[in-house]
């Protein structure tokens, strides 16, 4: 799965903020501890020409997720 790939400065700067009344940015870290962002085409749309349209010309990357650890492993 590709998302865009923040700094973490970044992801401090847009991590819980509200872009819509009901929507708010949500930053998840890989495997490898990078921080991604996934914009769903709607929510592309909806920050185009607003204070958040830089997010769109941040580079892409594969998404590694983190191993899932259960408590008796």
């Amino acid at each position: 799965m590709e998302g865009y790939i923040l700094t973490i400065e970044q992801k401090e700067e847009i991590q819980g903020v509200f872009y819509t009344p009901y929507e708010f940015f949500n930053c998840v870290q890989d495997e490898n501890d990078i921080w991604f962002l996934f914009l769903s085409e709607q929510d592309k749309e909806t920050i185009v020409n607003t204070q958040w349209d830089w997010l769109l010309n941040l580079p892409q990357g594969e998404y590694v997720p983190k191993p899932i650890i259960l408590g008796n492993e």
